[in-house]
């Protein structure tokens, strides 16, 4: 545990068997999560991206593991990650806040909130990577959580 990460560190402290996915339990989105976190290369990204995208949010839909992978996906950002890998995790982020809550009995009502908040956790992370790194998937998310006007303050006050 010593060399792991923020993001594998959280992982590691989710029970990912008891929240739910479109199909079933969390462990194939950890497994996916993993691996989109260990890429060497743009395939094993997508293949990654892949594994989360279709189980946690579906056509929009959120399920139950959303909120849990909102949280990951931003910790995966607190480290230096190709940016390959920055991207696609900047996408499932943005298709998870643009989301709404499945019909699944697992999944709860306010789900899209949970999903804000968790990313709102991470949120100086966010901008960060707004500021200096993948500047327009990065806003996109921030558009979101509605943090344009600050992003845009910010930025004109970097040097």
């Amino acid at each position: 545990m010593k060399n792991m990460n923020v993001a594998e560190r959280l992982i590691g402290s989710i029970d990912w068997a008891s929240v739910h996915e479109a199909e079933g339990t969390g462990e194939r989105v950890r497994d996916a999560l993993l691996g989109l976190l260990n890429a060497k290369g743009p395939e094993e990204s997508t293949k990654a991206y892949w594994g989360i995208e279709n189980h946690v949010v579906v056509q929009g839909e959120l399920y139950e593991i959303a909120e849990a992978c909102t949280s990951v996906l931003v910790a995966c950002l607190v480290d230096p990650r190709p940016r390959f890998v920055r991207i696609a995790v900047l996408d499932l982020l943005f298709q998870i806040l643009g989301g709404y809550a499945s019909s699944s009995s697992f999944t709860p009502g306010d789900i899209v909130e949970r999903c804000h908040r968790a990313a709102r956790e991470g949120l100086w992370i966010l901008i960060d990577e707004a500021i200096h790194r993948e500047r327009e998937a990065a806003r996109d998310v921030l558009r979101l959580l509605g943090e344009e006007e600050r992003v845009d303050a910010l930025s004109k006050s970097a040097p």
